[in-house]
């Protein structure tokens, strides 16, 4: 009898604990996307390499975030090369080079950069009974998120926003 009361306790503390971090909007402790090309570290350019562009925009509430020069250019993973999705300027152009065909989704960005993004929160703005993320792919609403896989000349934007 005391063991079914504590195989039962521990499954109620358990889902306790899965719907306030599902409601918080805190998913990293229960959802952890870690993308082959964040592993990808390039010493140069060169011409042996799958090398294509994204275009990522960021508006929080009308207001749109610059994106850093140089995310994922010799950080703690890479530090003396380039990682498999970087930035060279503040523009949001995202370079993608691979030394092959890897996926190159926009979640592993966010990786790289330390920030999050998925279909209920980008940065720390989490959608709520009045908000939300969109996330359209050249000008067409996307519901992929973070599992996108970025191509050659997309345009990608992001908005949290009033529903």
């Amino acid at each position: 009898m005391d063991l079914e009361k504590f195989i039962f306790s521990g499954a109620v503390i358990s889902t306790v604990f899965f719907v306030i971090l599902t409601i918080t909007g805190n998913t990293e402790l229960i959802e952890n996307n870690n993308w082959e090309i964040e592993e990808t570290c390039l010493g140069s350019h060169s011409s042996d390499i799958s090398h294509t562009h994204s275009t990522l925009s960021i508006f929080i509430d009308g207001d749109e975030i610059s994106i850093p020069q140089n995310i994922g250019i010799q950080d703690s993973v890479c530090p003396d090369g380039m990682r498999g999705i970087h930035t060279h300027d503040d523009t949001g152009r995202l370079h993608i080079e691979t030394p092959s065909q890897i996926d190159a989704p926009v979640g592993a960005f966010f990786n790289i950069w330390g920030e999050t993004f998925n279909s209920e929160q980008i940065f720390n703005n989490v959608a709520n009974s009045s908000k939300e993320v969109v996330m359209l792919v050249n000008d067409v609403i996307n519901d992929e998120f973070e599992n996108y896989i970025m191509l050659d000349g997309d345009k990608i934007e992001i908005f949290y926003q009033e529903k």
